[in-house]
């Protein structure tokens, strides 16, 4: 058994053991679950509950008393990989924010071939670019907005570089395609299910190298995820795209206006909940899809006619701001001491996540290689994931 594979198991064995810490909707608590960690959680004030989340180091070590071998998992030695030289930016990477610019550097800089490259999920095709030009290597980027692939193209016309881009939607059949054995195949925070598919694409293609930074991995076509390693079927561990979001839940690059807009989303979620428990009779947490952050611009009230007309409830012809609003505020502390629990488990979940894509490639024939190719600074998806088809003997 590889040591992937040992890490693989003891954190299966972990997550199970807790689950009912981290596979919790704390929306739909009304009080906390776990009368062991009252005596230190009740203490909290929301300005505490703040700063724990915006230091979760320091929330680690407030936890760990109560769950230290999942504390301990924060601890495991993962490899940093290799970062750019410097990131200055050339001319024609203008308009690249410097945070992006710094991610596609340092994936670059990890990437060392004499094959082909495919980039997977290209928008404009900033990384292949790059590496058309670092590597002198023809570069085929798949991207579905016709969009971005006129701007990438014209682009590489003006560096007159090989540089070609298929505007395919990367879910359909064709786009397996483009995968070759002789090939060094990347894709940098592809989503979900167009991450999966650039990886089971690749093993059947035999594809020599395969470089992938994974990003949201709830965005899957099911409802639960399916595992892709032997190891992970065997898990049993059953996760839905409710439970895939916990990973993602850390900002490290939002503001003080992302801040204040997370804030009033969350009050304004439970006012409604309580709204809506009123206007039901039933006292069940009903969940609203992601909205458009421009209702949080005005008031409450119109955000709960367009949360009961998207839920098909009647609209109440008076809706008391002040009344449901004091209610949310008496529950935002309850869910935020919760989350703090269940955020303990965000890397734990995420390195089960990472290992099992690690497992499926070891078991298809991959040397497999799991790091940080970026700064935290940068970004928290800097996990990098990098497999190598031996050569065959001759």
């Amino acid at each position: 058994m590889s040591e992937l594979a040992d890490q693989f198991h003891s954190l299966s064995t972990l997550l199970q053991r807790h689950h009912g810490d981290w596979q919790r909707l704390p929306f739909a608590c009304r009080t906390l679950p776990w009368p062991e960690l009252a005596p230190v959680l009740s203490t909290l004030s929301e300005d505490d509950l703040d700063a724990l989340e915006a230091e979760p180091a320091a929330a680690h070590g407030l936890l760990a008393p109560y769950r230290s071998e999942v504390a301990a998992v924060h601890d495991w030695p993962i490899p940093t990989l290799k970062r750019a030289s410097d990131y200055a930016t050339p001319r024609w990477s203008s308009g690249i924010p410097g945070r992006k610019w710094a991610q596609i550097s340092d994936f670059a800089a990890n990437i060392h071939g004499h094959h082909p490259i495919l980039e997977w999920c290209a928008g404009k095709g900033h990384l292949g670019r790059l590496l058309a030009l670092q590597q002198q290597q023809a570069v085929t980027s798949l991207e579905w907005s016709a969009d971005l692939c006129r701007q990438g193209k014209a682009l590489a016309e003006r560096l007159q570089i090989e540089h070609h881009f298929y505007c395919a939607d990367a879910l359909a059949p064709e786009a397996a395609g483009l995968f070759r054995r002789e090939q060094q195949a990347v894709a940098l925070h592809a989503c979900g299910e167009l991450h999966l598919r650039f990886l089971q694409h690749g093993v059947r293609a035999g594809t020599r190298s395969l470089t992938l930074s994974p990003c949201c991995y709830h965005l899957i076509t099911g409802q639960h995820y399916q595992p892709l390693s032997t190891a992970g079927r065997r898990a049993g561990l059953s996760l839905s795209r409710h439970d895939l979001r916990l990973p993602l839940q850390q900002q490290v690059t939002g503001g003080e206006r992302v801040r204040r807009l997370r804030q009033i989303e969350l009050t304004w979620r439970l006012a409604f909940d309580e709204l809506q428990r009123t206007l039901t009779g039933n006292d069940a947490y009903l969940p609203l899809p992601t909205f458009p952050k421009q209702l949080l611009s005005g008031d409450f009230a119109a955000f709960a006619r367009w949360a009961c007309e998207r839920k098909g409830l009647a609209v109440p012809a008076q809706i008391d701001d002040a009344h449901w609003l004091a209610l949310a505020d008496e529950r935002r502390l309850l869910v935020k001491r919760i989350e703090l629990v269940r955020h303990l488990y965000r890397h734990p979940l995420e390195l089960w996540l990472l290992l099992d894509r690690a497992l499926f490639l070891e078991e298809q024939g991959y040397r497999v290689t799991l790091g940080t190719f970026t700064d935290m600074a940068n970004t928290p998806r800097r996990y990098l994931l990098q497999a190598h088809k031996p050569t065959a003997a001759p």
